[in-house]
């Protein structure tokens, strides 16, 4: 799942490119095979609708929240009148398709796109209009677990998902006295609660099995175990890590590709995610070692009320003792 590297890249990239330009039309891809099921990706509105409330729009700013992308529109009179929420999912990908295909581009660049936008994983084009030119968003998702939500503009803060992300870690202040003592209250493993976004938002499964190895924190210790003082390195790690993740355009350790058709460059810097049976790069002597499935007493904590899912989490048992 792209976190918040990944889609603070990907906000970079397209408030460089379409900030200003307005929406003359939106093509939302059926399948070719009409027998096959297609998901809608357009929560809680039909489609049409969606497409007669954004034609005419103009993309005013594009904000970010933890993994969530807000799209600030407005109308012919700039008065800012919805709020297009876009989450990515597991494999959500934007393309601007010009860019791309320019015969300046790099032929890594075409190979990417053509990879990503099948006929499957494709699931809408906004054609953009300024002055100049017109330019061709493409939204694309193999899994289809991303979505959009439209909500009025006086409203998306006071409503979910907004409402209910939590602090962001590299926009807004993390206060660590109130996290601490929310974690003291909490008996599940550390990197579970690094995984809700309700309390801080933004880290996923890479960056959280990234954090507990620099702070030297084993990820199945407990929150109410922990002190003042690793809550502030978790904190201060996170920062770091994730500002320097996205000064590298992402992590492309599985599929991330931007806007641009390019990858992320963070995965070279990456110290244990996906590095099980290779020396710890502290040279204490041990190997990475991966934990299947985040081990049963995991998976009997409950997150949001739901189960968490099962995801493998990287560690050096030496450097990060239980």
């Amino acid at each position: 799942m792209p976190e918040l590297p990944e889609v603070g890249t990907v906000r970079q990239i397209l408030r460089t490119e379409i900030i200003g330009k307005t929406i003359r039309e939106i093509e939302i891809y059926k399948p070719e095979d009409k027998t096959k099921e297609r998901k809608s990706l357009i929560k809680k509105i039909s489609e049409e609708e969606f497409i007669n409330a954004l034609i005419g729009k103009t993309i005013h700013e594009i904000d970010r929240k933890g993994k969530y992308l807000f799209f600030i529109l407005t109308n012919q009179e700039k008065i800012k009148t919805h709020a297009l929420v876009s989450h990515l999912g597991m494999t959500g990908k934007y393309f601007i398709e010009e860019k791309i295909l320019d015969p300046a581009s790099k032929q890594e660049q075409k190979d990417l796109f053509e990879k990503h936008n099948t006929d499957e994983s494709r699931v809408l084009t906004f054609y953009l209009d300024d002055s100049k030119k017109t330019t061709k968003l493409t939204y694309c998702d193999a899994r289809r677990f991303g979505g959009f939500i439209l909500q009025t503009f006086d409203d998306y803060k006071e409503s979910e998902p907004y409402k209910i992300i939590g602090t962001d870690l590299l926009e807004e202040k993390v206060d660590t006295k109130l996290l601490f003592e929310y974690y003291q209250k909490r008996k599940v493993p550390i990197k579970t609660a690094l995984l809700e976004q309700n309390i801080v938002s933004g880290i996923g499964n890479i960056y959280a099995s990234e954090i507990l190895f620099d702070t030297k924190i084993h990820p199945l210790k407990r929150t109410n175990q922990l002190t003042k003082l690793e809550v502030d390195n978790i904190i201060h790690s996170a920062q770091k890590i994730l500002k320097e993740a996205l000064n590298s355009e992402g992590t492309s350790e599985f599929d991330f590709v931007n806007p641009l058709g390019k990858e992320g460059s963070y995965q070279n810097k990456l110290k244990v995610y996906n590095r099980k049976g290779k020396p710890c790069p502290n040279k204490c002597g041990s190997l990475i070692r991966k934990l299947i499935k985040e081990q049963k007493e995991i998976n009997k904590e409950k997150i949001n009320k739901k189960k968490p899912k099962e995801r493998s989490t990287f560690f050096c048992p030496q450097c990060q003792v239980a």
